[in-house]
């Protein structure tokens, strides 16, 4: 047990130091892109501070280039901007002036919710799809469920979201078309991303469960009379969910990146309908914010995955021990 527990502690240390560097990375590329960036920062921030396209007088120009350092070479530009991110200071929105965590957590609120519904109603499907079609590949069930997924992964999801909003708001009127706060708002969106998901997790896990189905150890559960519902809920359905937790982290990941079509198009607060806006509005920091937490989130999601993993597959627990 204390072998395994400093395997699993070496793992945990190994992943924050990768967490450190791929984030010093994404930090100094973020600030390379809005370094090169067309455009007088100086005048943007000026003009979003005081006085929206107008014009900005030349001593308000020069008073913010030395607030932010950009009169600076870059090195010093990029060590002015990362010193305050170190001590969890992202700065103010130039559009609202407030601070960047007071725009950004309300929205990620909103997308979490949103991404997390979506998933776990997409996988619910994707699993009930995947199970009846392993269980009997070839068959009609199976050419049905491989069909469903077939035809919803060439569905665009912007489509979708038109078509559902078109039937269930405009049509029949049961169900809000946009807007957020309430259960209601978001079983339209919901729904349509959980589509998505639906999709690619069946064609994914039935192909898995058929693997684990090949395996040749369980022939020789057979032969010892394990039944056949025990050996698939303990032994396939196990094993085919070591290689699904993968995929089902990195579409999580997407999930929350991929939710700004959705958002746009139901009028959803969140984080792509913010990237969205800042990216129109030209603000900075909050475009800044959300490119790190972007980055953040897939390097967290990963990590997790791989203790899941460890947990859920003994060799790997093993492998690490002895090695």
């Amino acid at each position: 047990m204390k072998k395994i527990a400093n395997g699993v502690t070496g793992l945990i240390c190994q992943r924050l130091a990768g967490l450190l560097a791929v984030m010093f990375g994404v930090s100094f590329l973020t600030f390379l892109l809005y370094y090169f960036a067309p455009g007088d920062k100086a005048l943007a921030i000026g003009q979003a501070r005081y006085s929206g396209e107008g014009d900005v007088q030349p001593e308000i120009i020069a008073m913010i280039r030395e607030e932010f350092g950009l009169d600076k070479p870059f090195l010093s530009q990029f060590f002015h901007w990362l010193s305050p991110l170190l001590q969890g200071d992202l700065g103010r929105s130039l559009v609202s002036q407030e601070e960047v965590w007071l725009i950004v957590i309300p929205n990620l609120q909103e997308t979490l919710t949103l991404s997390i519904t979506a998933l776990l109603l997409g996988l619910g499907l994707a699993f009930v799809l995947s199970v009846v079609s392993a269980q009997k590949p070839g068959s009609l069930m199976d050419r049905v469920a491989i069909g469903v997924a077939s035809v919803g992964a060439a569905v665009p999801s912007y489509w979708l979201g038109l078509m559902l909003i078109l039937l269930f708001a405009a049509t029949l009127q049961w169900l809000p078309s946009y807007g957020s706060g309430s259960f209601s708002h978001l079983i339209l969106p919901a729904t349509t991303l959980a589509l998505w998901v639906m999709t690619t997790q069946t064609r994914l896990f039935r192909s898995f469960l058929l693997e684990a189905q090949a395996a040749p150890h369980l022939e020789a559960l057979r032969l010892r009379q394990v039944t056949e519902t025990e050996i698939f809920w303990c032994h396939v359905l196990r094993h085919a969910l070591i290689p699904a937790i993968t995929m089902i982290g990195i579409e999580l990941a997407a999930l929350l990146e991929g939710a700004v079509i959705v958002e746009v198009i139901f009028s959803r607060n969140g984080i792509g309908s913010l990237f969205v806006s800042s990216v129109m509005s030209r603000d900075y920091p909050v475009i800044m914010c959300l490119v790190l937490l972007s980055a953040f989130s897939y390097v967290l999601i990963n990590t997790l995955v791989e203790l899941l993993q460890d947990a859920i597959n003994p060799v790997k627990r093993v492998t690490r021990v002895v090695v």
